[in-house]
């Protein structure tokens, strides 16, 4: 519940400060006086307090990505190609985006190593789950990450926590 109202105590029992009665949720669900937090906008505010259907409580604000995540993603490349104005499968020049070869928490590893291939939309969505293809990608991303940072497997499995080889 976002009730500006509704306090939760030490003990878990919830409090209507309005009031300064001990209560249930289901008591402030059915409130009529309940007023939302503002989270984001104070000016919208006095139009978003009103309302008490759940469809229109303020959405709560979406955490950004990092700027070191932002700088990484902004400066990404490939050590597979440096055409970045198509597509390595299709040649298609529409809808480009990025695929990084070791996802998850390799993510940002990938896009600092230059581990991403260039990618249309249609390829991404036929290739991203496909695991021949990425086991594929992972020895060639392993075996080109070595020859090109001069670097041993050990040294690889101490960045990527794992060996493809």
């Amino acid at each position: 519940m976002n009730c500006k109202y509704l306090k939760q105590k030490l003990n878990h029992k919830l409090e209507c400060k309005l009031n300064n009665k001990m209560i249930t949720l289901n008591d402030c669900k059915n409130c009529k006086y309940k007023e939302y937090k503002c989270t984001i906008n104070p000016k919208n505010c006095a139009n978003q307090q009103n309302k008490t259907t759940k469809n229109t409580m303020i959405d709560k604000k979406i955490k950004s990505k990092s700027n070191k995540l932002a700088k990484l993603e902004k400066n990404r490349f490939s050590l597979f190609s440096d055409n970045k104005d198509e597509c390595m499968f299709c040649d298609n020049t529409t809808d480009l985006t990025w695929h990084e070869i070791f996802r998850g928490k390799n993510r940002a590893n990938s896009m600092k190593y230059g581990l991403c291939l260039r990618m249309c939309w249609k390829c991404h969505e036929r290739w991203q789950e496909d695991k021949s293809f990425n086991d594929y990608w992972h020895k060639l991303g392993q075996q080109r990450f070595m020859q090109y940072y001069h670097k041993t497997k050990e040294e690889f499995r101490e960045i990527f926590k794992r060996n493809f080889l």
